[in-house]
């Protein structure tokens, strides 16, 4: 996943309950949550599984939150919109 993601530079994630928005020193992309299917948590990551139609998946690190409390908005928005797996 790095490989993908090192073009980009240091990256922002934002996500509400339409899709989450990566912006990052060289560019940016919207992911709606229509393209995953479920998610699923560890204790420093939500990994995001695609949909029927792809193979893909998206980690997003906990590490990258200021605080325990977007930790659990984040949740809660993946909650909302995706299965948990």
């Amino acid at each position: 996943m790095s490989s993908i993601m090192e073009p980009y530079g240091r990256c922002r994630t934002v996500a509400d309950d339409h899709s989450a928005v990566s912006t990052g020193e060289r560019g940016s992309f919207t992911t709606d949550w229509v393209v995953h299917k479920e998610y699923l948590e560890t204790p420093g990551l939500f990994v995001l599984l695609s949909g029927d139609r792809s193979a893909g998946i998206a980690v997003v690190p906990k590490r990258g939150a200021r605080s325990p409390a977007d930790v659990g908005r984040l949740k809660a928005i993946l909650d909302r919109n995706l299965k948990r797996r």
